[in-house]
């Protein structure tokens, strides 16, 4: 007997035919159909086997691994889902939306293609919002880029601020300044899209002052002067420019499309005697450039303290009455200006004279003992007539030092009425 009719046997017996295979991948996984025919046989004696005529023999169950590879069964798997095999990977023609985002999510084998229904396509973007995951929203808002036009796509992330935002960074960190700026200009949104355009010129155009001058000048014209465009941010491009002017024209190679800050760093630090009018002058660049005046003081008591130059920095920051008397001038609050002079190790004496200038005593008791101004101290002390607190100041103070000496002398000054 040759095997091809044996095997024709097999396939025909009425036991085969109605446990017939369904190779359908949605029922069946290959580990399931390769377990069909592994249940155990009913057990026959010996005896049994051997009374058993040839011809009422049946043919025993075989499993189908011995018949054929696990990879040829997935072949035929293949064919019978009428899946062909492709470079895409093996996925399930009528695949949910759900599926499809959870192999997304988890990294798995995945294609979005198989959902080309414009329905499919908001169940998967929402899909991707509600899992929160901002790759997968991303992966999705791509997929919807490539097969639907503009219009759509720029209704569907209208109303998903989420989708959108995500989409928008993307642009923005792939330096895609084109398609950031069709879109926002699509969404109504021109006033962002010109300053995203901005940043970008700045950004890339380097040392490049003429380069970044023509950019910017064209911007002005196309886009800075069209209706709805906030005026701040006009203003804040023609300062620009006239910032880019300034450098082309002392044409220093560390200054070219520096900031205005640093500009004015770099003039206080070098040129500091430039009286006003000279383009090198530090108050002709905070006035062309607009500084504010707390910005122009911090930038000042900064360069100024680290080049230890106090002098100027006492006269930048105090000034006599019409009685002489010297009093604290500056835009910085008091506290911070405090804080900063500490941390730039500033003299006593110029702490002193700061401390004293506050107003509220209980502030400049904290001010003083926080930085250890101890005169201050002493004397508030003394105005509030607070002997026991000055008593117990004083024993924290180095014996015989000038601050301890004066501390005793106070103390024993009869002309203050202590209240304690």
């Amino acid at each position: 007997m040759n095997s091809t009719a044996d095997d024709d046997d097999y396939w025909n017996t009425s036991l085969t035919k109605s446990q017939a295979l369904i190779f359908d991948d949605d029922v069946l996984s290959t580990q399931e159909i390769l377990a069909i025919g592994q249940q155990a046989s009913p057990v026959k004696t010996e005896e049994s086997i051997f009374n058993t005529t040839i011809s009422n023999t049946k043919p025993a169950l075989l499993p189908i691994s011995s018949l054929v590879s696990p990879k040829v069964l997935d072949l035929i798997l293949q064919a019978q889902s009428g899946n062909v095999p492709s470079k895409e990977p093996n996925l399930e023609p009528q695949e949910t939306v759900a599926v499809t985002l959870k192999r997304l999510v988890l990294g798995r084998p995945y294609s979005l293609h198989i959902h080309r229904s414009l329905k499919s396509k908001k169940e998967l973007l929402d899909g991707a919002i509600a899992i929160g995951d901002g790759n997968a929203i991303l992966t999705v808002v791509l997929f919807l880029i490539q097969t639907l036009n503009k219009k759509m796509v720029c209704e569907l992330l209208t109303a998903r601020s989420s989708a959108l935002n995500h989409y928008i960074s993307f642009l923005r960190n792939e330096g895609k300044i084109t398609e950031l700026t069709d879109l926002l200009t699509m969404l109504g949104r021109s006033s962002e899209a010109a300053i995203y355009q901005f940043q970008h010129h700045v950004k890339t155009q380097g040392h490049n002052v003429d380069g970044l001058m023509g950019k910017l000048a064209n911007m002005l014209a196309n886009h800075f002067t069209q209706p709805g465009i906030d005026a701040h941010q006009s203003k804040m491009v023609a300062d620009y420019v006239k910032l880019l002017e300034w450098q082309k024209h002392v044409n220093k190679p560390e200054l070219m499309n520096a900031s205005p800050l640093y500009c004015l760093s770099f003039c206080c630090t070098n040129h500091w005697h430039e009286t006003a009018g000279n383009m090198m002058s530090p108050m002709t660049v905070c006035q062309r450039q607009q500084v504010p005046p707390l910005q122009y003081d911090w930038v000042v008591l900064n360069v100024q303290a680290r080049l230890k130059k106090w002098d100027i920095v006492e006269s930048l920051f105090t000034k006599k009455d019409w009685l002489g008397r010297t009093t604290v001038s500056s835009h910085i609050p008091i506290e911070i200006l405090l804080s900063r002079l500490s941390e730039l190790q500033a003299g006593g004496r110029f702490l002193e004279t700061c401390v004293n200038k506050v107003a509220n005593s209980e502030d400049r008791l904290r001010f003083a003992q926080m930085y250890k101004i101890h005169s201050v101290v002493i004397e508030t002390f003394a105005k509030n007539k607070d002997r026991i607190s000055l008593t117990n100041y004083k024993m924290t103070l180095s014996p015989q030092s000038e601050d301890y000496i004066l501390a005793e002398n106070t103390l024993r000054d009869n002309s203050i009425k202590w209240k304690n």
